[in-house]
């Protein structure tokens, strides 16, 4: 099975699982649920990736695969019960012209627009479905024991990022401005991007995966052009001393950019 025909059948169960989703959030009449799924394909498409890779042998196991799998394993769980702000952001649009499309019976409409999300969400988790086609030599190199690290790094911000929120979910009136919040204002997205930055140094030591940093790339202009303009122009409206916020602490962990 060539790479091309591997990943045509992870995008198609892909698709198919987050359509599932919709219908089912359709039936309940519940967006949230949708909303808290974002990322249930990916999580159940990974197994697939593995069994296929398993049993046409394909490539063996590798320690780089492994610890790439139960990394993304981990913070997809997560995100059932996190991130939900950053998803409705994401989802915000998309929500709007599925209701306006429902309305109007366009179903052409709805299909087109899940595949197009079905489709971004593949392509930023292109690096772990590249491990899991040629994972590459079984031993850790380096790159792969630098890109472990900086996973750790990541999770570890994204973490103690959201525990802040949760600290200080009791009190909606102000803004969040301690732990990590106090060194930058979207400790969170740095946290992601440093997580799948990792997954993609595993992914540089697989077998022909240098395409797959068109998902790092994509993932990218994702959090820093789309969803972080987006969640600074709303903190913005709802708090009026985020103005003050911004001018005294960074978008990132540096002490210069504002």
């Amino acid at each position: 099975m060539s790479n091309f025909e591997f990943l045509i059948i992870l995008y198609i169960f892909n698709f198919f699982s987050f359509l599932v989703i919709f219908v089912r959030s359709l039936l309940k009449k519940s967006p949230r649920l949708l909303i808290k799924y974002l990322f249930l394909p990916i999580l159940i498409t990974l197994p697939l990736s593995l069994f296929l890779q398993s049993y046409l042998s394909i490539s063996d196991v590798s320690s780089r695969q492994l610890v790439a799998n139960i990394f993304i394993s981990l913070w997809c769980l997560k995100s059932f019960n996190s991130c939900n702000s950053l998803k409705k952001i994401l989802l915000n649009h998309l929500l709007d012209g599925l209701r306006e499309s429902i309305l109007r019976k366009e179903f052409l409409k709805i299909i087109w627009s899940l595949l197009k999300v079905s489709s971004i969400q593949f392509i930023c988790f292109s690096s772990l479905f590249s491990i899991n086609y040629l994972s590459g030599y079984s031993e850790l190199k380096m790159l792969d024991v630098l890109g472990i690290v900086v996973c750790i790094f990541g999770i570890t911000i994204e973490f103690l990022s959201e525990r802040e929120l949760k600290i200080s979910s009791n009190n909606k009136s102000r803004i969040v401005t301690t732990g990590p919040w106090n060194l930058s204002r979207h400790p969170n997205l740095v946290g992601i991007f440093l997580l799948f930055l990792g997954i993609q140094m595993l992914a540089l030591n697989a077998v022909g995966s240098n395409w797959s940093l068109l998902g790092l790339f994509s993932l990218s202009f994702i959090l820093f052009r789309k969803l972080l303009p987006e969640t600074e122009k709303r903190l913005n409206l709802k708090y009026s001393e985020y103005s003050k916020y911004m001018e005294t602490v960074p978008k990132f962990f540096t002490l210069n950019t504002k």
